[in-house]
């Protein structure tokens, strides 16, 4: 069953990279800020260092097998807090809980039932994917495929 449920999601990851939309349509939503119970949450900006660093790892396959906990994404976003003191090492958590609060307001991660662990939604998935895909990408070939 849980292998079963780890494959749906490796694949659905996988159809992902097949988005038929324009960019501006996937990424607009989740770039402008949300309000969500009451608290608003600002908005995603992928060129910015920190929050390409969290989409680069959201993007990762292995977070659409299993997703992913607190303790992953600080790791990944703050390499030196493993080698910090513990009042260093819940300032990051801290910092961490409050970028995935950031995330499900905008609805890009769900959180797993009964389990300290996040995935990406489909939402998520077409974003991460697409502005993924649109950083590689070169402008020349940008500009080509536009015209």
């Amino acid at each position: 069953m849980r292998s079963q449920q780890c494959n749906d999601r490796y694949g659905d990851a996988l159809a992902a990279a097949q988005v038929e939309e324009k960019l501006k349509e996937v990424v607009s939503s989740a770039c402008n800020k949300v309000v969500k119970e009451g608290k608003r949450y600002r908005g995603l900006n992928p060129w910015q260092q920190d929050d390409y660093q969290m989409l680069m790892f959201l993007s990762k396959g292995e977070n659409a097998i299993n997703g992913f906990r607190n303790h992953d994404l600080r790791k990944w976003l703050y390499r030196e807090s493993e080698q910090s003191g513990k009042d260093q090492q819940k300032k990051y958590s801290g910092r961490t809980t409050r970028r995935i609060k950031m995330l499900r307001a905008h609805g890009l991660i769900r959180k797993v039932p009964r389990a300290n662990r996040y995935v990406l939604t489909e939402k998520g998935q077409k974003f991460s994917c697409s502005l993924m895909t649109a950083s590689a990408l070169d402008i020349k070939a940008l500009t080509e495929m536009a015209a």
